[in-house]
């Protein structure tokens, strides 16, 4: 698949954090963050990643989301995110369903059930198709409204993985109840910027791949082991049948369980967090030095 190069404009690193931040409940990070990217010339982006976010990270959130083009709506959606206990069952079935479409059969022993998985992948063909057939099967006013998220927002996702995440929420949506969105506890601390600097930065790449010789792993292993094990932490999680099998699917084609995941990043992640505290000293300068946006609080519901 040919992947669009980044502008050299583009932040890597921002980005990362913008994730990292919503995902753990750090609502003043995710408004720095926000409002760096927008300086930055990201604003397509950050409008693409506050929609797919939200269905990754709380797809019932879909049910409320409105994104316009005032920079404050992705920020509101954002914050609805990173203050909410997460459901990331939209996300572990998006990333089966389009592996699934791409001819990978091995995540069939894992799958909650395969229907799903199927219903899905053939979304990715057939979106018309699908959401014609979703809307007779919606029961709900809630269903209805992320039925009508998804649909609006489709084309906001770039890469085909991002649609089948939120063609995955679409699709939960009216085949069981719409969980209520719990609020979550606030989070204290300071964030960790290292943990931006991951798979998705050269930064982190070259660390990963240093810290996996040190503890004779595989960069392979090891960036699937970190990923599940730090890059995708949260502040609070939901039962999500769905994401606890496409960690065990992921790591299973890595080679490892999730105990054994877990024993790698335990001796790699003191390795990792020296080298890469000092590279996200920078990082956190270039944020921390923006003026906050304001006024986003204030305009949640």
């Amino acid at each position: 698949m040919f992947l669009k190069t980044p502008r050299p404009s583009t932040d890597q690193r921002v980005r990362s954090l913008l994730q990292k931040a919503a995902r753990r409940g750090h609502e003043k990070i995710v408004d720095l963050a926000s409002v760096r990217l927008e300086e930055g010339g990201d604003k397509t982006w950050l409008r693409s990643r506050a929609i797919v976010i939200t269905f990754e990270e709380c797809w019932p959130l879909a049910a409320s989301l409105l994104i316009g083009r005032e920079p404050s709506s992705k920020r509101i959606a954002l914050f609805s995110v990173a203050g909410a206990v997460k459901q990331k069952d939209a996300a572990g079935l998006g990333a089966m369903a389009y592996a699934y479409r791409e001819g990978d059969r091995s995540m069939l022993a894992v799958a909650p059930e395969h229907r799903a998985l199927k219903i899905v992948a053939e979304a990715l063909r057939r979106p018309s198709a699908f959401f014609e057939w979703a809307f007779t099967q919606s029961r709900s006013e809630a269903a209805s409204c992320v039925l009508q998220s998804a649909q609006k927002y489709l084309a906001a996702a770039t890469w085909q993985w991002d649609k089948a995440c939120i063609l995955a929420g679409a699709l939960l949506a009216v085949t069981g109840d719409v969980p209520a969105v719990e609020v979550a506890d606030p989070t204290t601390g300071e964030f960790p910027y290292w943990v931006a600097l991951d798979k998705h930065t050269p930064q982190g790449k070259a660390v990963l791949a240093e810290a996996a010789k040190q503890v004779n792993s595989t960069y392979r292993r090891l960036i699937w082991a970190s990923f599940y094990l730090e890059s995708a932490c949260v502040n609070s999680l939901s039962p999500s049948p769905w994401w606890d099998a496409e960690r065990a699917w992921r790591l299973r084609k890595a080679g490892l369980s999730l105990d054994e995941a877990k024993e790698l990043w335990s001796r790699a992640r003191v390795l990792v967090r020296q080298r890469l505290e000092a590279e996200a000293a920078p990082l956190r300068r270039l944020v921390e030095s923006v003026t906050p946006a304001g006024r986003v609080q204030e305009e949640l519901p």
